[in-house]
């Protein structure tokens, strides 16, 4: 007797379901039925496997990007913090995060009860200045520099916010920027600004001293 082609039924035992699929979502097509009726209850069943080993290697490659995304997006941000260093602001009670490559050598310029601190700044080619203000208020500091016609002649505001704003002054016919910050930590005040005689050679430069001034914080 001619043997028998193994019914649907035992396929499907046998290769639950599969058919010869390989684990690593290759796929191969055969056909072990010889009669019309299984070789097409054989395809039904083999579409649907491929269907679902299909389904199945998606959504593991999705995870796994997901996974990579996440993980290089961690690192970028652990990079970007060891590229940072904080700058101790004695004898006010702040720190504030500089480039790691930066000296940010700070120089106490207290007068009397009123504290300040510089720190050097090299890549705006000038530095920071933060102290207890005077002023009670931000509104007051842009009303003052406003006015200034000796010191920094005021030519206009580049930008100009309630808690920040980037001054464009003339010194000698020429130029300059500052960057003005009214930040409160631990419930107290601070101005911190861009220095130089000179200024700031552009307002991209006073932004990020601005910037560098939000990063201000309690010790």
């Amino acid at each position: 007797m001619k043997a028998q082609p193994p019914s649907t039924a035992e396929h499907v035992r046998e290769h639950g379901g599969r058919g010869p699929l390989k684990k690593n979502c290759d796929i191969e097509l055969t056909a072990s039925s010889s009669t019309p009726e299984d070789l097409v209850m054989h395809r039904f069943v083999y579409i649907a496997s491929v269907l679902s080993l299909v389904a199945g290697c998606s959504k593991s490659e999705g995870a796994t990007t997901t996974t990579t995304n996440a993980t290089t997006t961690g690192a970028a941000t652990a990079a970007a913090k060891a590229t940072e260093k904080n700058v101790d602001l004695a004898p006010l009670p702040l720190s504030l995060k500089m480039p790691s490559e930066e000296m940010a050598m700070a120089m106490d310029m207290s007068l009397g009860e009123i504290k300040s601190v510089s720190v050097s700044y090299d890549a705006i080619g000038a530095g920071l200045n933060v102290s207890q203000p005077i002023q009670k208020s931000f509104a007051e500091v842009k009303k003052e520099y406003k006015g200034d016609t000796v010191l920094f002649p005021f030519k206009r505001w580049v930008r100009e916010g309630d808690t920040s704003a980037v001054e464009e002054f003339t010194n000698e016919g020429k130029s300059g920027f500052m960057g003005l910050s009214w930040r409160t930590v631990g419930g107290k005040s601070y101005l911190c600004k861009s220095n130089g005689l000179s200024g700031l050679k552009t307002a991209e430069d006073a932004e990020k001293a601005i910037k560098t001034c939000e990063t201000l914080a309690a010790k």
